[in-house]
């Protein structure tokens, strides 16, 4: 793209790039011009020559001059008298037709396709089968479609044409004779012609998927569409062949595309019975009572969950029905469905159109020239989608009986972050004990790509899934093919012999599950890492295909290289180790293993799973630009701010901005000061200018007062605690458990790993641990530990500590030094004691020997003191140990509960600090408490409102929630949620700031604060005889603090006190736009004429919207409660007398 006038310098150039994200050639300012520059996209930016070349040779340009004038050597000359060049924005052509979801509104659309369903439904018998059937009957609904918009778009064209033409020859007549009738009726066809262009600009809205004006500042999908990157290009402008060549032109980019992912998805298993039985010996089984579940009859409620836990607005298959049509018209083609899909289980093979993906190409790293670099995705029809999710909620199921733990992907209950830590933990255990360990990245060659249906099967029976379950996911993969959408159109379609379907529901399972038996193999014959205090070796971490194997020898490697070349052999999987890498720790003296095909050992360290994790100057490279790439992400949405509610920034900030550092704050530490420094970015969006409320205010959940804006330091902390809790709570077999609590270890240099977090964290000392440790200890600290009564296991029982605050800590009563005793003879825990003492803590003579206790009077005191700690029920567990019960190291960890570290402080924002069970604490509670102790003084001795000494003497509270429910608009809310925190530019503010304003009020001589202006100014008598009169008629009385704090309401009631709420939102509103005239001296200065003109005005906009749509008597159930604003009599809007009078 060729840009002049740019005005670009140096200091901006950098910008220009950033923001173009493609390569940009700038000239910067001459002395006759702003300057020039050209901009090339970021999937093609080659030299300017080569530009040049391609853009001459794909469109035919020539040098006209040059060519007439072969002999001249002058510069080519040229002459023009126009140098404008036009540019419109055409958006491109979808290749196949989508359903246009906003016609699952319309009434009149709804009841013609029913109609034709019902009718169509009875043409079965005239078809070979029910799944030709329900193919043509997906084209019958397209047709339907096209055909009723196309009617309703030309009946409005028409009838607009007609009316300008009808205007245009009335004004004429009008102005030559001055006709009354004339003149009035050219007033009727021109009020005609404005509804019907309303009616234009609502269709355009609702065909831009603006459903109405609540979702243009709402956590909707048109909403966080606008964080769409601008200007991502798929299109492929190059491509080189087989053979190396640049091929430029269409044709030939197409058909190599298709070429390579045809032959991508040819099959090359061979099959080696021999090598798979020994291979895959051994593999866990699925339960009988699972499998009686998965391979029963398919149930319309599957289904429908299915269809229901789908999210909407995604891209269709190539039939082009949505989420949006099915959930529509789920009543009257569900079991229609249903019939076909057991039709097709029952045949083995599916409808035509549901055994047809489109396969759209997204770009990866690298060269895009190469396409291999371009990941295929498939877009499949939603019938599809449905039963594959339903078939995929059966099988998840199974997955943990036969995935092992160390494998996260699609499995329930494993996360991500499991494979981080342990990776994490692995190098810092191995450093600090100086442990030569080794870790190999293996990278999957197209991984998914390359999963042979033959050998999925065959594992799935030797993982003893059934017959019948095996063949109905096979039915999925029967006679599949794929039509790749290539540069907006779609090619041929090409056969599917391999590979899972990404975009499937059954995709990653069905991987993981083929993966499995090679991981069980290096499972079983690779040492991997195992310590004296380790339960389980540590081998491998897996995240679907991002696979790594820890060695710690050369026969590890070598048995590594050995398993991968046999599971080639036998699933055509293949390992790329030129994209493979590997990280040494430790000091090998005897040398590094000898890795294959030329892999070479790093020392610093890898990216794994989108982290950073190695030695220091690595994990650096994890929090490189963020200030600068968080700065890039506001600054994109800079332009709407001055538009966007608080609601709206807030969700700018918390899901578009701060979220993309949630992956890398719940596995890693960031430097210091780093989320201050955000934070102050955020706060600096939020606001645009001055910061009316205390930030901890804005922190606090929206049903609390605030506006439930992120802050990072309580959502680091939070991860830490979700952490602990996961440490000491989490499955049995976690993979990590064992590195953590070698790291745990060294806080204090107690030689405590779980027992830790049962002591008083005030006395933790953090010397030597990694940050990321050092973090959690201080998270943990935010909260006390409620001290429990008594413990249920022998186990926890014997591990009970007895320093550092814990419930066995008995020094504040004991004989001074017993602590230091303690800590010398590392008698820290319960069982050190029992051992000592016996089972009855009697020894005294023993345990003062032990301690340098020389009293024995004294050394039984001390006894008696963790005797009397003791419960008559644990006393007697320690009987049954003493004789020959055993401890259970399976028993979970005791019960505790956490309660927030105050402090001394309180105050209404504090209260009530509830104390919450560790294993049963969700992550909203946990982030909630961490917000208000990490913001504990700004909120100590807050009210919750500044009304509240006026309007709650009695302990009432403002009503939250409802500030910004439907139907008030966003912007009318934050004005009510000012209001409640005194935060309105109002004169007795103003003039604090500026002595040359007056304290008083516009209309009074009242000083005028935000209680005089919104409550007790004279002026707002009319609006409040209105407002009386509006809350008679739905049988409500009207007050002051009704008007100021909102009313709750329960689900009965809703109507009517939405309405009301919407009412006095309105109100509010009314004397804000009144006063803002009066201060302008323009506009109305009348707050209840101003009411009256905002609520009619949206009246007639929802009645406008409701009308297009076919769906008044949704309008009337919203709106017309008692007819006290407004009725609809023969589908026209009648306004009731408080909004005429």
């Amino acid at each position: 793209m060729f840009l002049q006038e740019t005005h670009s310098d140096r200091n901006n150039e950098a910008d220009w790039e950033k923001e173009w994200e493609g390569q940009a050639l700038l000239s910067h300012n001459t002395s006759l011009s702003g300057g020039v520059g050209l901009l090339f996209s970021k999937s093609f930016a080659p030299s300017s020559l080569e530009v040049e070349h391609v853009l001459a040779y794909s469109h035919g340009l020539v040098d006209v001059w040059r060519r007439m004038h072969t002999d001249s050597r002058q510069y080519t000359w040229s002459r023009s008298s126009e140098g404008e060049v036009a540019m419109k924005n055409i958006l491109p052509k979808s290749a196949y037709w989508h359903f246009n979801s906003s016609l699952a509104q319309d009434n009149g659309f709804r009841d013609v396709l029913r109609h034709f369903w019902l009718r169509f439904r009875e043409r079965k018998s005239d078809f070979t089968c029910l799944r030709q059937w329900w193919d043509r009957g997906k084209v019958e609904i397209q047709l339907l479609c096209q055909q009723y918009t196309l009617n309703a778009t030309q009946d409005t064209r028409r009838s607009i044409k007609d009316l300008e033409m009808e205007i245009v020859e009335l004004e004429a007549i009008g102005s030559s004779t001055g006709d009354r009738g004339c003149i009035e009726t050219l007033q009727s066809k021109k009020m005609a012609l404005a509804s019907l262009l309303d009616n234009q600009v609502q269709g355009a809205l609702v065909r831009s998927r603006i459903q109405d004006i609540t979702e243009m500042d709402a956590p909707s999908s048109f909403f966080f569409g606008l964080e769409r990157r601008r200007g991502q290009n798929q299109m492929i402008h190059s491509l080189f062949s087989s053979t190396g060549q640049e091929l430029v032109e269409p044709g030939q980019i197409r058909r190599r595309a298709v070429e390579f992912f045809s032959s991508l998805y040819e099959t090359e298993y061979c099959g080696d019975d021999g090598l798979f039985d020994e291979f895959c010996g051994g593999l866990p089984r699925v339960s009988e009572e699972t499998n009686s579940l998965l391979d029963r009859p398919l149930q319309l409620d599957e289904l429908h969950a299915a269809l229901l836990g789908m999210k909407g607005k995604k891209a269709p298959g190539v039939d082009g029905l949505t989420v949006e049509f099915f959930r529509t018209f789920w009543d009257i083609v569900a079991r229609d469905m249903l019939e076909v899909f057991n039709e097709s289980l029952a045949a083995g093979s599916l409808p035509l159109s549901c055994r047809r993906a489109v396969v759209t190409l997204l770009p990866k790293k690298g060269n895009l020239q190469e396409i291999k670099n371009w990941r295929p995705v498939s877009l499949l029809c939603l019938d599809y989608r449905i039963l594959s999710k339903a078939l995929a909620s059966r099988l998840r199921e199974a997955m943990e009986q036969v995935i092992h733990r160390d494998q996260t992907y699609c499995v329930p209950g494993r996360s991500i972050g499991d494979n981080v830590h342990l990776i994490r933990d692995v190098l810092e255990v191995s450093r600090s004990l100086d442990v030569d360990t080794g870790l190999i990245s293996l990278d999957q060659e197209k991984a998914f790509d390359r999963v042979e249906h033959q050998f999925l099967w065959k594992v799935m029976e030797r993982f003893g899934f059934s017959p019948g379950f095996i063949a109905m996911i096979r039915v999925l993969y029967c006679d599949i093919a794929s039509m790749l959408k290539f540069n907006g159109s779609l090619c041929a379609p090409f056969r599917v012999r391999r590979g899972v379907r990404q975009g499937c529901a059954l995709s990653g399972m069905l991987y993981a599950l083929s993966l499995e038996p090679l991981l069980s193999r290096v499972r079983a014959n690779v040492d991997g890492l195992f310590l004296p205090s380790f339960y389980r070796k540590i081998v491998l971490s897996a995240y679907a295909d991002d696979l790594i194997v820890v060695v710690r020898s050369q026969r590890d490697v070598d048995v590594l290289s050995n398993l991968t070349v046999l599971f080639n052999r036998l699933s055509a999987a293949r390992v790329n180790w030129q994209k493979s890498e590997a990280l040494a720790v430790g000091r090998w003296t005897n040398g590094l293993p000898v890795l294959p095909q030329d892999l070479a050992w790093r020392r610093d360290g890898l990216k794994y799973l989108g982290i950073f994790i190695g030695d220091e100057e690595t994990e650096k490279k994890n929090w490189l630009d963020t200030l600068e790439k968080v700065d890039g992400k506001i600054q994109k949405w800079k332009w709407l701010l001055p538009r966007m509610s608080y609601r709206g920034r807030t969700l700018v900030l918390n899901n578009l901005v701060a979220s993309v550092l949630w992956h890398r704050l719940s596995c890693m530490e960031p430097p210091s000061g780093l989320l201050a420094q955000l934070q102050t970015r955020v706060l600096a969006f939020f606001w645009d200018g001055m910061h009316w409320v205390q930030q901890g205010v804005l922190y606090l959940p929206r049903e609390e007062g605030g506006q439930g804006l992120i802050h990072l330091a309580s959502r680091t902390a939070a991860f830490r605690i979700q952490f602990v809790q996961r440490f000491l709570t989490g499955p049995a077999d976690l993979m990590w458990r064992d590195v953590a609590r070698c790291v745990f270890r060294r806080v204090s240099n107690l030689g405590l790993d779980d027992a830790l977090f049962l002591t008083d964290f005030k006395f933790a000392k953090l010397n030597g641990l990694p940050p990321f440790y050092q973090s959690v200890v201080k998270a943990w600290a935010l909260f006390k530990v409620e001290k429990r009564t008594s413990s249920e296991s022998l186990y926890w029982l014997l591990r009970e500590p007895t320093v550092h605050g814990a419930r066995l800590d008995v020094s504040a009563e004991a004989p001074p030094r017993l602590t230091a005793a303690l800590w010398r003879t590392r008698t820290l825990l319960l069982q050190h004691v029992v051992a000592v003492a016996g089972p009855d803590l009697t020894g005294a003579e023993a345990v003062g020997s032990l301690l340098g206790i020389r009293s024995t009077q004294a050394a039984e005191g001390v006894l008696r003191l963790w005797r009397n700690r003791l419960s008559t029920r644990e006393r007697r567990i320690l009987e049954d140990y003493g004789q020959g019960a055993e401890p259970d190291s399976e028993d979970p960890f005791p019960e505790i509960r956490l309660v927030a570290h105050l402090g001394n402080l309180d105050g209404p924002l504090l209260r009530p600090a509830k104390a919450f069970s560790l294993a049963a604490i969700d992550k909203k509670t946990i982030y909630n408490n961490c917000v208000r102790v990490l913001n504990r003084r700004g909120l100590s001795n807050r009210n919750t409102s500044v009304w509240a000494d006026r309007l709650g003497g009695d302990g009432a509270r403002p009503c939250w929630r409802v500030l910004y429910k439907p139907p008030l608009k966003k912007r009318t809310g934050d004005l009510q949620w000012r209001i409640l925190h005194g935060a309105v530019a109002l004169n007795a503010l103003l003039s604090k700031m500026n002595n040359a304003v007056s304290d008083r009020c516009p209309f009074c001589p009242g000083r005028e604060t935000v209680f005089h202006t919104y409550s007790e100014c004279e002026r707002l008598t009319v609006l409040f005889k209105v407002m009386k009169g509006v809350f008679n008629g739905f049988n409500e009385t009207f007050s002051s603090r009704l008007f100021i704090f909102g009313a709750g309401y329960k689900k009965a009631a809703r109507n009517k006190w939405q309405l009301l709420n919407f009412i006095c939102g309105e109100a509010k509103m009314a004397i804000y736009i009144s006063r803002k005239n009066k201060m302008a001296k323009s506009g109305d200065w009348e707050a209840a004429s101003v009411w009256r003109c905002n609520v009619r005005s949206r009246l007639r906009w929802e009645f406008d919207f409701y009308r297009m749509i076919n769906d008044l008597d949704k309008f009337q159930e919203i709106w017309c409660h008692e007819n006290v604003l407004c009725t609809v009599i023969d589908n026209r809007l009648v306004f009731a007398q408080p909004l005429v009078g």
